[in-house]
Order: structure tokens, then C-alpha cells, then sequence
């Protein structure tokens, strides 16, 4: 009997929402150390030039793009009886722990050998296995419901993991390396504890979250209830340039793909922190207490947006972290060189941006019925895999901003405190107005956005057009 329409947009249960979050604590286990440690581990344990490392780093980061798009055409032929996103994360789950512990691992390759070696473990484990386990992940919050309000608290909740993760590594890495002994095997035990960690996080989303939206779960063969069988048809079959072609004229799914851009440009901002420490404020080791700063209270930001998200909406929620980043902003400009005043400036602004980040991926989901109700092609694998390439276009301009902007003010490396003043201005507009022009941007952008208005009626639609067809369906077939 053909699943009521009701059941995909039934509220899902808090321990899911909670299940499903234990996924991002898991990426950022791995993902937020390789971002703070890696290149530290490359230049200081393992031995590898700078210069060697930053060009690793840009072409891993140009063969993701592709790798996004690979695997979201594989999320769309590729089908299990556990589903369609929750088998990735089962069957690369150990794959992903273990790829961990190599990836901070030294073995004795000699000079060419341990280049070879990083690059082969960074891209198995931070882009070949990360982006095919996080781009099924982030779909997976469109499959187990159809609800927008629930959607956006799944992201919230999905943010909540995150930031966990973010502090765990934080707090704990240096630590933990430091009671293991110092030196490359100290790197390899204790990341092979954050692998070890993600398997048993990865698990725990794929045992308890379901997939509800175009399935039903029926017992198989041997009588387990992880069978799944279609019931309505969701979407019509389509190929990948048919797929591809469409998902560029669907606008939600263009203007969230820019704001994302926009929104991770912003943050990726960040890395200007060590030179407004050292040379606006003074002292270079306040870099660790402005990053520490932020993170807490965007973390703060994403508990905020929880209740919320069923009373304004995800595109006002949004809105609202613009204002907050732009009045952040103005407060720091007020006194630059105050640690109060830039401390008050952060929190008025990591609020608004861990607002936005907390329904990002919700609004996301949200276009995957926007697509199916205007062309009838329902594509959550590419939906997911093309928003995922623009956040990282995005990651990528936030720190090339940081460099064209230095240069562009003639900032001398290893100056010190003969920098030129063009350089420390150069500064200080990276820091004070550059993310205040994105957040400008973003909200411009979201004027333009109404889907959380019409998707109410979209379901609606989308419904009477599922049960249109069961009931069209030749008898056996429906």
C-alpha cells in the first residue's frame, strides 16, 4: 500500500535530530584539525616546505571540484536497500577513521617519498573520502523529511555537531600530542583516537537516522527493517546533463549557491586574525583568543537560531545574521586598536554568522523540492554536491582575499613592526570592512529569496501530484 504523503513530512523525532548532529562532530574531528594542524604537521614534524605544502593544498582543492560533481551523479545511479545517502556513510566509515591516522602519520620515505606520501593521504582522506561521505550526508537531511521547519533544525542541530567538534579539537589536540610524547607518532595516536571516534559517530547517524522521503521501509528477505522499497514515484528518471542543465536554471538553487560563496568568503576571513593581532592591536598572541572568541559565540548563534526557525523562517533568521555581521562590524570600526571594543564587535557578529550557518544546508534541502515541482527532476545528490562546490569556492576567495589585499598594500614579509602604513590599513579593511561588504552582498541576495513561503504550497502540490500518479498507475504497479 502506497505511503500517505503525511509520513514525509511528519516531525522528525529529538533523539534522530541529536543522531543525526553526531555526523558533523565527526567531519570536524578530522576536517577542522587538517584546516588548523596540517600544515603546521607538513612544515614542522614532517619536514615538507611551505611552498611545497601550499601547492598540494591548491591542487587537492581543484581535483575536489570535479570529485563533487562525481559524486553526486553517483548518489543518483547508485542505489541500496539501506537507501540512498545513509549506505555511504556505513560502508566508508572505517575507511574515513583510518585515513585519519595516516594522514598524520611521518613514515622514513625519504625527501620525495614523504611529499608523495602527504599528498596521497590528504587527497584519499580530505577530499576523495570526505566529499563522498559529506555531500550523501548533507542529502540525508532531504530524505528523512519534506518538512522545511524540521529541515532547518536538523541543520541547526547539524551546526550544534560542528561546533562540538570545532572545540573538542581545539581544547584537546595539543594535549593530547603532548602526553603521547611530542613527535609523529604522538600526531598518529591521537588522531587515530579522533578516527576511531568518527567511525562510532558515523554508526550512530546511519543506525538511527531514516530515510523517509521516497521510500518505505519493509522488511527484506532475512527480515531486517533496513529494507528499502520505492513507493510513489519522487521525481522523474533523468540523465546527468539533463540533471545538470536543469539544476542551473532552478533560482533558489543559484541564489544559495551565492550566498554561500558570499557567506564562506566571509569566514574564510579569518586568517587575517594573526596580523590585526600583531599589528592593530598589538599583540600577536591575542590571534588565539579572537579565534577562540568567535567560534564560542557562533556556536552561541546556532542555539539561538533553534527556536526560531519554525517562528521566522530560515530566510529571516538569515537576514537577521546579515544585520548582526554588519553592526559587529561598525562597532569594531568604532575604537580598531580596543580588544573590548573588537571583542564586543566579534560577538555581535559571530552570532549572525553562526545563525546563517545553522540553516545554510536546511534552505538547500528546501530547493530539492523547489526542482521537482518545477521540472519534475528530483536530484538531492546534485543538489547537494553543486551548493558544496560553491562553499568551498567560497572557502578558497576568503583566504585569496587575505593575500590580494596584503600585497596590494605592500605588506613586507617578516617586517614586523616596519610595515608600511598602506599595509596596516590594508589590514585593518580585511578585518574591519571586507566582511561587512559580503554581508551587504548576502542580504541583497536574500531579498531575492522566497522559498520559505511558497514551499508550503510546493509540498501541497507536490503531493497531489504523487497521489495523481498511484492512483493513474496500472493496477501491480502503484
Amino acid at each position: 500500500m502506497p505511503r500517505t504523503s503525511g509520513s514525509v513530512t511528519a516531525r522528525v523525532p529529538f533523539p534522530e535530530k541529536v543522531a543525526y548532529s553526531s555526523g558533523d562532530l565527526a567531519f570536524n574531528l578530522v576536517y577542522v584539525a587538517t584546516g588548523t594542524y596540517l600544515m603546521f604537521f607538513y612544515t614542522e614534524v614532517v619536514g615538507i616546505p611551505a611552498a611545497t605544502v601550499g601547492t598540494m593544498f591548491l591542487v587537492a582543492r581543484l581535483l575536489d571540484g570535479v570529485w563533487d560533481l562525481v559524486v553526486g551523479v553517483l548518489m543518483e545511479k547508485l542505489s541500496s536497500r539501506f537507501g540512498k545517502a545513509r549506505p555511504w556513510l556505513l560502508f566508508l566509515a572505517v575507511p574515513y577513521g583510518a585515513s585519519a591516522a595516516l594522514l598524520f602519520s611521518a613514515p622514513n620515505l625519504g625527501e620525495t617519498g614523504k611529499i608523495v606520501y602527504a599528498f596521497a593521504t590528504y587527497m584519499i582522506s580530505g577530499v576523495v573520502i570526505y566529499t563522498a561521505m559529506n555531500i550523501p550526508y548533507g542529502a540525508l537531511s532531504a530524505l528523512m523529511t519534506e518538512d522545511a521547519g524540521d529541515r532547518g533544525l536538523l541543520s541547526t542541530f547539524r551546526m550544534v555537531g560542528a561546533y562540538v567538534g570545532t572545540l573538542i579539537v581545539a581544547a584537546l589536540t595539543m594535549p593530547l600530542v603532548d602526553a603521547f610524547g611530542g613527535g609523529a607518532g604522538a600526531w598518529t595516536l591521537t588522531f587515530s583516537l579522533y578516527g576511531g571516534l568518527a567511525v562510532v559517530l558515523f554508526f550512530i547517524v546511519f543506525v538511527f537516522c531514516k530515510e523517509r522521503v521516497g521510500s518505505s521501509r519493509a522488511p527484506d528477505e532475512a527480515g531486517s527493517s533496513d529494507a528499502v522499497t520505492p513507493v510513489v514515484a519522487v521525481g522523474r528518471p533523468f540523465t546527468t546533463r539533463e540533471g545538470l542543465a536543469s539544476l542551473l536554471r532552478n533560482k533558489y538553487w543559484l541564489q544559495l549557491t551565492l550566498l554561500g560563496i558570499l557567506l564562506l568568503s566571509a569566514y574564510g576571513l579569518v586568517g587575517v586574525y594573526p596580523y590585526y593581532a600583531q599589528y592593530t592591536l598589538g599583540d600577536e598572541n591575542l590571534a588565539t583568543m579572537l579565534f577562540t572568541f568567535r567560534t564560542i559565540v557562533e556556536f552561541a548563534g546556532v542555539f539561538l537560531a533553534i527556536p526560531l526557525v519554525r517562528r521566522i523562517g530560515k530566510r529571516n533568521i538569515s537576514l537577521l545574521g546579515c544585520v548582526a555581521m554588519v553592526v559587529g562590524q561598525l562597532v569594531i570600526a568604532v575604537a580598531p586598536a580596543s580588544l573590548p571594543v573588537v571583542l564586543t564587535g566579534l560577538s555581535v557578529g559571530g552570532v549572525g554568522v553562526g545563525s546563517m550557518f545553522a540553516v545554510l544546508f536546511g534552505m538547500v534541502a528546501d530547493t530539492i523540492e523547489y526542482e521537482e515541482w518545477r521540472s519534475g527532476l528530483r536530484a538531492e545528490g546534485l543538489v547537494f554536491a553543486g551548493a558544496t562546490i560553491g562553499q568551498k569556492i567560497g572557502g578558497a576567495l576568503g583566504g585569496v582575499s587575505i593575500g590580494w589585499m596584503l600585497g596590494f598594500g605592500g605588506f613586507r614579509e617578516g617586517g614586523g613592526a616596519t610595515q608600511p602604513a598602506s599595509a596596516i590599513s590594508a589590514i585593518d579593511f580585511v578585518f574591519i570592512w571586507l566582511p561587512l561588504v559580503f554581508a551587504i552582498a548576502m542580504a541583497a541576495v536574500l531579498a531575492f529569496y522566497h522559498l520559505d513561503k511558497e514551499h508550503p504550497q510546493i509540498l501541497a502540490d507536490l503531493r497531489r501530484r504523487r497521489a495523481e500518479s498511484v492512483s493513474l498507475a496500472p493496477e501491480g504497479e502503484a
